[in-house]
């Protein structure tokens, strides 16, 4: 009898059915249910906000990358993560540094997040800002990196500074053997490593220099017959003696007006930085303490820069407003300027 046998057969091929039916129904809801996932990922999830930094490592990939962000549950799906990354076109601009996140982020946020430049663990920040004499600028650099815990020697710097070459035009220009990098050390934000060197800092303040001190600022000096070294000086004055950059190329005209006459600067800033100190008042003896950096006794600009100009400050020194005027007294916070030494009495009342 075949019968029984027919039947279990079928019985076994229904089963088998079923089995594959149950298989493709729950593939089918492990489908959706992933497309959901997966959709939710990329769109941002809701229910976990919390913060998390994450550090992206130099030279890191995007598989690397991605696997970060899964391991600090900011994303689920990491090989989804890199195909948007790549359709984004950005997967070669995330940035080294950390990165402060939140799990749950859109894909498109998190990519815009890394996308920007951040500061490793263990850098050091520091701002110079305008008008920093040298001595000033080493101080913040040992604060910034003491801070960090970060090796950084004054001394070693300023030594530097004096006695070491570099391989720049305008540091072989320049003829003092004292203070010979005054105002070349760019004044602005920098970011070093925490295992930089002394020297390291130094290149990095003179490239900044380098490249703000432009081919068109250089010509500029060559045509009013200026070296560098007399830009940066007249520079500096300005940038120690104006009250704001809206005043710069004002005072810088009332430099060159008492140049051209052969007058005296008798700017307070160079007995300053005789005096190492920023006295707001000069006392008569101060401003006849004999120095080539003081410009109340020499004729003429400075030995050298008497602090770090920003860029507004060196094209002021370049291109200064056309005035008559030859005085200027400070008064609630600005500048009064006179054209006779009559006014200037009349204004310092």
């Amino acid at each position: 009898m075949r019968y029984p046998s027919y039947i279990k057969n079928v019985r076994e091929r229904r089963k088998r059915h079923y089995v594959r039916l149950l298989l493709i129904a729950a593939l089918a809801v492990f489908a959706v249910a992933e497309t959901v996932s997966i959709r939710n990922d990329i769109f941002g999830r809701d229910a976990d906000r919390r913060e998390v930094t994450v550090e992206i490592a130099e030279g890191a990939s995007t598989r690397e990358i991605a696997a970060l962000l899964r391991e600090h549950n900011i994303i689920r799906h990491p090989l989804v993560f890199r195909l948007t990354a790549k359709a984004r076109g950005a997967a070669d601009s995330f940035q080294l540094g950390e990165h402060t996140l939140r799990s749950g982020m859109a894909y498109s946020e998190i990519i815009a997040a890394i996308s920007v430049p951040s500061v490793p663990s263990g850098a050091v920040t520091v701002t110079i800002p305008e008008g920093s004499e040298l001595a000033r600028t080493a101080d913040r650099l040992y604060q910034a990196f003491a801070q960090k815990g970060a090796a950084f020697d004054r001394d070693v710097f300023l030594e530097l500074c004096e006695t070491e070459r570099f391989d720049y035009p305008f540091v072989q220009e320049i003829t003092r053997a004292e203070n010979r990098l005054e105002g070349y050390l760019f004044p602005s934000t920098y970011t070093f490593s925490g295992g930089v060197t002394e020297r390291e800092v130094i290149v990095r303040l003179l490239d900044q220099f380098s490249i703000e001190y432009t081919e068109e600022l250089r010509e500029r000096a060559a045509a009013l017959g200026m070296t560098t070294d007399e830009v940066i000086t007249l520079a500096s004055i300005v940038e120690r003696e104006g009250a704001s950059a809206e005043e710069f190329k004002t005072v810088a005209s009332v430099f060159r007006n008492r140049l051209d006459k052969k007058m005296k600067l008798e700017s307070c800033a160079t007995v300053q930085y005789v005096l190492g100190e920023r006295k707001e008042v000069l006392s008569v003896a101060d401003t006849k303490i004999k120095s080539p950096y003081n410009t109340y006794l020499s004729f003429g600009l400075p030995v050298g820069p008497i602090a770090s100009p920003g860029k507004a400050a060196i094209e002021a020194a370049l291109y200064p407003a056309q005035t008559e005027y030859l005085y200027f007294v400070l008064k609630d916070g600005t500048h009064v300027f006179s054209r006779t030494y009559k006014e200037h009495l009349q204004a310092m009342n």
